[in-house]
């Protein structure tokens, strides 16, 4: 990650500021606040779509930066790395929560863990529809709390603060290993 910075910063430099600038391959939302932060405007990146095959569903925190005080806390064998819980785990066979609580989209609104966490281990199609479904939604809710942190000028403070929450995370799950 740190390595990439400097690369970041020498392209975007070379690049005319009045045109959008893409990049691809940068999809973890660590990655996308440094591209971000380094002025990209646009991401094309298969994130996503390999979270969805792989059974994952997108969980960090999307309020601003002054509301994102509760931490999700997963279990040790969640499958959970603070951004993204393992919905294929044995322990979501009977969670009847929605993926994510006051989440607003048609996954959350309407199917629980424990059907996902179903589809999912009979193969069936429908769970990586549900899950993309999900997951579309929150990454895009992810790009819409860096707009208004960059609308507030507060993008530095909300990137310091999601970063800090992640290596927090890490940490911990390092000590209960």
């Amino acid at each position: 990650m740190e390595e990439r910075n400097p690369l970041l910063n020498a392209v975007m430099d070379s690049l005319p500021e009045e045109k959008p600038r893409l990049i691809s391959g940068l999809g973890l939302p660590e990655e996308v606040l440094q591209g971000v932060a380094a002025g990209v405007d646009l991401f094309d990146s298969t994130y996503i779509y390999h979270l969805t095959l792989g059974g994952f569903a997108l969980t960090f925190p999307l309020e601003s930066i002054e509301k994102q005080v509760t931490k999700y806390q997963p279990n040790s064998n969640s499958g959970c790395d603070g951004t993204k819980i393992n919905l294929k785990a044995t322990m979501y066979r009977k969670d009847t929560s929605p993926i994510v609580d006051n989440c607003k989209c048609y996954t959350c609104q309407n199917h629980t863990k424990a059907y996902i966490n179903h589809l999912l281990n009979v193969h069936e199609m429908l769970a990586h529809i549900l899950l993309e479904m999900h997951n579309t939604h929150h990454f895009l809710g992810f790009f819409r709390s860096i707009r208004e942190a960059i609308h507030e000028g507060k993008f530095e403070q909300f990137r310091q603060k999601f970063i800090v929450s992640r290596h927090e995370h890490i940490f911990s799950a390092a000590l209960n290993v």
